[in-house]
């Protein structure tokens, strides 16, 4: 139905609020954001801050104002300052007047202000706990956090000294609940006795590998990270170094990375009770510079299957370490190793790699099978009704991102947004999306910084240096999320061909857990709209946004039945 509507969304870090007039409203000039403190019930409501101003003023401190005097050009918006742990709902406000710097806009009289339910900042999702970092380096805060370098954009050499440090004020703000999330299960080990079995990638973020040496019962398998393995080499020699921790070196082939980052939880008894397992690298890049997912289940059977599949790399891995990815491990993978798995309201499918009979040689030729977990991630997306939401790294091709392009050209009604850190891969999707009346499209955005100063923004930095790569780091696919039959899918996989032929990796499934969707869903779009405004700067030039409208034609996009913004929003009512 086509009426006024508002809903508020949240993970642990971010609520996302999305609301809907049906018709334009005349002499608006945006919304007013208000929050109230649930817990506190006779507390006020507060307007949200704001630091993007009207055309023509200036916020060259970067402080903040209210959404009463800068109020909200758009019908979505998200809240970064709520509290972690609290409870809040969100009032929306038109609000008209006369611009100014520092006096409140009057509430328009002749429209109805809308409201949301209540929304709690946790990660507690069931029998999952979700946790998401705030690792975009590309905002105005580390902009005005850390002195620029020689290029102008702030200088990553301070930056990298800074987010190594355990409770520099930085790394704490760009980390959010990961690091919580990530010794969840060393911690528990530690307090209730039992044994943690994990298998990474990457180590080499010095309060983690500290953790990981102060472990009483851990069975960790390390993989090499390149053929001569420099990154983790002096966390290898102290962990071998260390007499009680059985470590087992898996060096895969060059061509080929053993690309987990799980963890298993097996209680005194000897039975797994839970896993930890997602996008993050135990790295202090992958914690505070790249946007990631930490997932822990607490569910026996998950669990027990990623034990399962532990013992398998182990017994691959022999003695001098040199992995085979055998025929062996390869069968075992070529099937499911969960299928439809009940947990909560939900269902729990898992997938390991690799998964083909042979290691991939060359480019796709004509011949090559899609990878059995691929296959079904390929089906689920095109059974999509409503949304279908990514985040990838560098995906390679073929990938879930040719599928999501072949699901927005095929289906205006199915909302289709992403971002990716291969701005390649974008730009070939971007092409192929052009075809479509209206604004050029933005369903699918690479990862941007700002790259010089202009109206209120400063020069941003994109990435944690010049030989720094990973961006946007997530593995993430959300289907439907407002719906019983919603899905997510996240792991290691990066979600392409390449991965399943070649990689050690973990894909979980998840289906109709409608509280993990719709956390999930929040990253997502948390980072997609970040990433696109950014995205548009870059290719259309300072002209696409100086600050906002002195008017109310900011609108017309809305309403205009030939650009997509007019129909967006039935994705979220």
């Amino acid at each position: 139905m086509d009426k006024p509507q508002a809903r508020a969304s949240s993970n642990n870090d971010v609520v996302m609020i999305v609301w809907h007039y049906p018709n334009k409203l005349p002499d608006c000039l945006g919304f007013r954001i208000d929050r109230k403190d649930m817990a506190h019930p006779k507390s006020a409501w507060t307007a949200l801050p704001a630091w993007v101003g009207f055309q023509g003023q200036s916020n060259p401190e970067w402080k903040p104002n209210t959404t009463a005097v800068w109020p909200i050009q758009k019908y979505e918006w998200k809240d970064v300052t709520a509290k972690r742990g609290g409870t809040y709902a969100y009032r929306i406000v038109p609000v008209g007047g006369t611009p100014s710097i520092d006096k409140a806009l009057d509430a328009l009289a002749h429209v109805t202000s809308l409201e949301t339910d209540p929304v709690t900042l946790t990660p507690e999702r069931g029998s999952f706990r979700a946790y998401f970092n705030r690792g975009i380096l590309s905002t105005q805060f580390v902009s005005h956090a850390v002195k620029p370098g020689p290029s102008g954009a702030p200088d990553f050499k301070i930056l990298l000294d800074r987010i190594d440090q355990p409770g520099d004020p930085l790394r704490n703000a760009l980390a959010g609940q990961m690091i919580e999330g990530l010794l969840l299960l060393l911690n528990r080990a530690k307090q209730d006795g039992g044994d943690c079995y994990a298998a990474l990638y990457e180590l080499t973020d010095p309060e983690l590998e500290q953790a990981l040496l102060k472990a009483e019962r851990l069975h960790l398998i390390l993989s090499n990270t390149g053929t001569d393995d420099a990154e983790n080499a002096p966390a290898r020699q102290a962990l071998h170094d260390h007499a009680g921790i059985d470590l087992i070196d898996r060096f895969v082939p060059s061509g080929h990375i053993g690309h987990n980052k799980f963890m298993v939880y097996v209680d005194p008894k000897g039975k797994a009770q839970a896993v930890l397992l997602g996008s993050t690298n135990w790295t202090d890049t992958a914690v505070c510079a790249q946007s990631n997912n930490a997932l822990v289940v607490q569910d026996a059977t998950i669990a027990e299957a990623y034990r399962a599949y532990w013992q398998r790399l182990k017994a691959d891995t022999p003695a001098n370490g040199k992995a085979k990815q055998s025929a062996a491990l390869r069968d075992a993978d070529a099937k499911p190793s969960l299928t439809d798995s009940p947990i909560d309201e939900g269902r729990a499918t898992l997938w390991f790699s690799p998964n083909t009979p042979k290691a991939r040689a060359t480019r796709r030729g004509a011949t090559e099978a899609v990878p059995p977990d691929l296959d079904e991630v390929f089906g689920l997306m095109r059974a999509a009704k409503h949304a279908v939401l990514f985040l990838l790294f560098q995906p390679g091709k073929p990938s879930v991102l040719d599928v999501a392009v072949e699901i927005a050209k095929a289906n205006d009604g199915v909302f289709v947004r992403g971002a990716a850190t291969d701005a390649k891969a974008v730009e070939a999707a971007d092409t192929m999306l052009i075809h479509r009346p209206g604004e050029k499209p933005v369903d699918v955005v690479a990862a941007s910084a700002i790259k010089d100063q202009f109206a209120f923004w400063q020069q941003e930095l994109l990435k944690a240096g010049p030989n720094a790569h990973a961006i946007i780091h997530d593995k993430i696919i959300v289907i439907d999320p407002l719906s019983d039959d919603c899905v997510v899918i996240t792991g290691s996989h990066n979600l392409g061909y390449r991965a399943s032929y070649n990689n050690d990796e973990n894909l979980l499934i998840v289906k109709g857990h409608k509280a993990l969707a719709q956390a999930y869903m929040v990253h997502v779009m948390d980072i997609y709209d970040h990433y696109r405004f950014r995205y548009v700067i870059q290719q259309a030039g300072k002209q696409a946004f100086s600050g906002l409208s002195p008017n109310d034609t900011w609108q017309n996009k809305y309403f205009d039945p030939n650009n997509d913004a007019s129909r967006d929003w039935k994705v979220w009512f």
